[in-house]
C-alpha cells in the first residue's frame, strides 16, 4: 500500500486459520449473506490484506502466545494500521487471554461456542463504526490535499480558550518555524500592517458579532525577513445555539504577486513605487551623496484614442509603450504603472542632476515612435513631470506630489512638453485649487459679473453692439482678472453652469435695452468655451434663455474659438447649424491663432470673424503686419464674412482698418469692458464712439 493515503474500508470478512470455531463463524457468516472467505493459512491472509487494501480480519487464539496475536501485533506495526479492523474468537472463560488480545490491537472479542445473532450485531456494528473512520480519514486526506495543492495556509481559532492551530504552511507563507511561538490571536493580529490592523480587527469584529456572514480581507502581514507581504484572509465561524461564535477558522492565501503587479504590462505598480522611493529616502539618509528623483509621464489625448478605438486598444498601446521604455532604462531605474494613462520612472541612481532630463529624453524617443495595432496606426507624444529627491522630503507621497505638479505644468503647455519641478508649482497649484472652491461659491453668493465692451461699426462711427465679458467681484480680493479664474473654470467644469449665467445675463440686459429704446439691430456677443460647446445640453441651455428673455432674430452673437471647433469638427458643425436656427449669429473669435482651414471655415454657419488682437497690434511695426490683416479681410470677404478687428487702441490702427476694408472695432479706443449703467449716456443721447471712454 502507497504511505500515508488511507485505503476505503470495503465490506470483505476474511476468516483466517484452522479451527472448528473458525467454520462455524464463517458458516453463520455466508448464510447472512456478507461477503465472507475464509483462508487456512495466517499468511495468506495477511497477502490478502496487502492485496485489497484493506477488510476486516478474524482470527482464533488458544493462548496468550498464539501465532495469531503474534500477527495481530505485526499488522498493528504496519501501514495503515489504524483503520484495519480486527476480531479474535477465543473459548469462553479465557478473560486473561481477551485482555491480551485487546493489549496487542484487536478490536472486539468474541467467544465460542457463540450465539450467532449477537455474533453477527457485533461484526455488524465493528463494520459500521470503522467504515465510518475510514470515510472521516479519506475527507481528512482528500482536504489536506486540496490545501496543499491550493497553497492556502489553514488557521483554527477556538473562542472558548483563544488557542489557535497555525498549519505548517501558515507558517511556511510567513516564514516562521514550527518552534516559533504562536498560540493566541494576539500573535497573529501583531504582524498585521499598522495601515491596516485597525480595519482586520474591525471586520473580525464584524464577523464575530453576526453583522457579515464571513470574514475576508485583504492586508499586509509582516514575514520573519520583516518586509511585509499581501495576504488574503478568509474565515467563518461555528456558533452556539445562542448564536455566539465559539470557533472561528479559514485560509491564509499570498496575493502579494497580484498586489504589487499591474495585470496588463506585468510591471510593478504604485505599491512597489512607493516602497522603493521610501528606500531611496532611508538610503539618502544614510549616505549623503547618494541622489535620486522620479519621472512621471502620462500618455497625451488618451481620452480622444479610447473614445475613437476603445479601451482595448488602449491597453494594447500602453503595454507596448511600456516594453520600449523597458527596454531603453538602467539596471537602476524602475519603471512602474500608476493608472492606466500615468506611469512613473524611479531613477535610483543619480550622477548629476541632469541625469533625470537625459532619462526623459531616451524615454521620450523611444516611445514616441508610431504604434500599429491590427490596422490601426497612432503618433504618441508624452507629457512629462519630473522632481528630484532632496531631504525637505520625509515620504513617497511629497516627491510624487512634486512630480504631479511638474506634470500638471508640462501638460499646460501642450502635448509632448516637460517640466522639472520648482517650489513655485506647489503654491501656483494651491492657488488654482482656492480659486476652485472660491468659483463654487461665488455662483451661489452672486459674486460674478458682466461688464460689457463696445463693438462699433467702423464706417459710420457707430455703437452697434457689446460683448459680454465675465468679471469677479470677490469678497476679500476685490476684483479677480479673468485671466486669473477661466482658465480654472475651464479645467474643473464650472465654466458650463458659469457660461449658462453669462447667456441669461446678456440676453437679460439686452432685452432690458430694447425695452428702454436702444436699437433694435444692437447685439450683444456671448462668448462659448470649449467645454460648453461639448457640453450636451448647450442647444437647450440656449433656447431656454432666448425663451425666457426674448430679443430680437439677430441679436444675440456667439463666439466660439478655433480651438475649440477643432476638437470636433463634425459635432461643433452640428451644434452651430442648431444655434443658426436658433437665430443666433455665429462668429470665429481669435482668428487666424488656430489651425482652421479655408474648406472648414466654409462649411460652418458663421457670420463674423474677429481677428485676433496680435495682428492688429502687429501692423504698426512692418509692413508685413499690415498686409496679414489686409489678407484675413480679403478671406473673410470672398467667404461672405463679416469682419471685427479686436484690441483697437489708437486712432491710426482704426484709420489703418477702414482703409483695409474692416467693417467693425472693439477695443480699448471704444471703452473699456464696464457694467451696464455706465454705457446708458452711450446708448440713448446717440454719443459717437471715437475716442476711449
Amino acid at each position: 500500500m502507497n504511505a500515508g493515503i488511507a485505503p476505503a474500508f470495503t465490506d470483505a470478512i476474511i476468516v483466517a486459520g484452522q479451527g472448528q470455531a473458525l467454520d462455524d463463524l464463517f458458516a453463520v457468516l455466508t448464510e447472512t449473506g456478507l461477503p465472507t472467505e475464509r483462508v487456512a493459512d495466517l499468511i495468506e491472509a495477511e497477502g490478502q490484506i496487502e492485496e485489497r487494501g484493506q477488510a476486516l480480519l478474524v482470527l482464533f487464539a488458544a493462548s496468550p502466545t498464539d501465532e495469531a496475536l503474534r500477527m495481530v501485533t505485526r499488522l498493528r506495526k504496519g501501514l495503515n494500521s489504524a483503520t484495519l479492523p480486527i476480531v479474535v474468537l477465543m473459548a469462553k472463560g479465557r478473560e486473561e487471554l481477551m485482555v491480551r488480545a485487546l493489549e496487542v490491537g484487536a478490536d472486539d472479542c468474541l467467544e465460542t461456542p457463540a450465539y450467532p445473532p449477537l455474533t453477527l450485531a457485533r461484526i455488524r456494528a465493528l463494520m459500521g463504526r470503522l467504515r465510518e473512520m475510514a470515510e472521516g480519514v479519506d475527507q481528512r486526506q482528500r482536504f489536506d490535499l486540496v490545501v496543499r495543492g491550493a497553497g492556502d495556509g489553514i488557521w483554527d481559532w477556538r473562542l472558548t480558550d483563544d488557542s489557535v492551530y497555525f498549519s505548517p504552511r501558515w507558517r511556511e507563507l510567513l516564514g516562521y518555524q514550527p518552534e516559533d511561538r504562536f498560540s493566541a490571536m494576539d500573535d497573529w493580529l501583531a504582524l498585521v500592517h499598522p495601515e491596516e490592523s485597525e480595519m482586520v480587527k474591525r471586520e473580525m469584529r464584524n464577523h464575530l458579532e453576526g453583522i457579515s456572514l464571513a470574514f475576508q480581507v485583504e492586508c499586509r502581514l509582516r514575514h520573519k525577513s520583516q518586509s511585509y507581504r499581501w495576504f488574503l484572509i478568509r474565515g467563518t465561524s461555528q456558533r452556539d445555539p445562542y448564536g455566539h461564535a465559539t470557533r472561528m477558522a479559514g485560509s491564509l492565501t499570498d496575493i502579494s504577486e497580484r498586489k504589487l503587479t499591474d495585470p496588463m504590462t506585468g510591471l510593478p505598480n504604485r505599491i512597489v513605487l512607493y516602497d522603493r522611493i521610501n528606500q531611496a529616502i532611508i538610503k539618502t539618509r544614510r549616505r549623503k551623496n547618494s541622489n535620486y528623483g522620479i519621472i512621471l509621464l502620462q500618455i497625451d489625448r488618451y481620452e480622444t484614442m479610447r473614445e475613437a478605438y476603445g479601451q482595448s486598444f488602449c491597453d494594447n498601446v500602453q503595454r507596448v509603450v511600456a516594453q520600449r521604455i523597458v527596454g531603453i532604462l538602467r539596471m537602476t531605474d524602475t519603471l512602474t504603472i500608476m493608472s492606466d494613462t500615468t506611469m512613473c520612472i524611479l531613477v535610483d541612481v543619480m550622477r548629476e542632476d541632469t541625469d533625470l532630463v537625459r532619462v526623459a529624453q531616451r524615454v521620450r524617443g523611444a516611445a514616441e515612435e508610431p504604434v500599429s495595432l491590427g490596422e490601426e496606426s497612432v503618433m504618441l507624444t508624452l507629457s512629462i513631470g519630473m522632481a528630484q529627491g532632496s531631504t525637505h522630503h520625509i515620504g513617497a507621497d511629497e516627491l510624487i506630489k512634486d512630480a504631479t505638479a511638474a506634470l500638471n505644468k508640462a501638460r499646460q503647455s501642450g502635448a509632448g512638453h516637460e517640466a522639472v519641478f520648482d517650489p513655485d508649482m506647489q503654491r501656483r497649484a494651491r492657488d488654482r485649487l482656492r480659486i476652485e472652491a472660491d468659483l463654487h461659491q461665488a455662483l451661489r453668493r452672486e459674486e460674478l459679473r458682466v461688464f460689457w465692451q463696445p463693438i462699433v461699426e467702423l464706417g459710420r462711427n457707430r455703437l452697434a453692439g457689446f460683448e459680454a465679458l465675465l468679471r469677479w467681484e470677490h469678497p476679500t480680493r476685490g476684483l479677480i482678472s479673468p485671466l486669473e479664474f477661466i482658465p480654472v473654470a475651464e479645467e474643473s467644469g464650472l465654466i458650463v453652469p458659469i457660461g449658462k449665467f453669462v447667456l441669461r445675463e446678456a440676453l437679460h440686459q439686452a432685452r432690458a435695452w430694447h425695452e428702454a429704446g436702444a436699437p433694435r439691430d444692437l447685439f450683444v456677443s456671448v462668448n462659448v468655451s470649449s467645454r460648453q460647446l461639448d457640453s450636451p445640453d448647450l442647444v437647450e441651455a440656449v433656447t431656454a434663455a432666448l425663451s425666457d428673455h426674448p430679443v430680437p432674430v439677430g441679436c444675440l452673437h456667439i463666439e466660439i474659438t478655433e480651438s475649440a471647433v477643432m476638437r470636433d469638427v463634425g459635432r461643433s458643425q452640428d451644434v452651430l447649424k442648431q444655434l443658426k436656427a436658433l437665430g443666433c449669429h455665429m462668429a470665429l473669435d481669435d482668428f487666424g491663432t488656430g489651425h482652421s482651414s479655408l474648406s472648414l471655415l466654409q462649411r460652418l454657419p458663421l457670420d463674423y470673424v474677429k481677428i485676433d488682437r496680435s495682428f492688429i497690434a502687429a501692423m504698426s511695426g512692418e509692413f508685413s503686419g499690415e498686409s496679414m490683416v489686409g489678407a484675413i479681410i480679403q478671406i473673410a470677404k470672398i467667404l461672405r464674412l463679416t469682419v471685427i478687428a479686436e484690441g483697437i487702441e489708437a486712432e491710426a490702427d482704426e484709420l489703418r482698418l477702414r482703409a483695409l476694408g474692416c467693417q467693425f472695432g472693439q477695443g480699448y479706443r471704444y471703452g473699456k469692458p464696464l457694467p451696464a449703467p455706465q454705457w446708458q449716456d452711450v446708448l440713448f443721447a446717440n454719443r459717437r464712439l471715437g475716442v476711449a471712454q
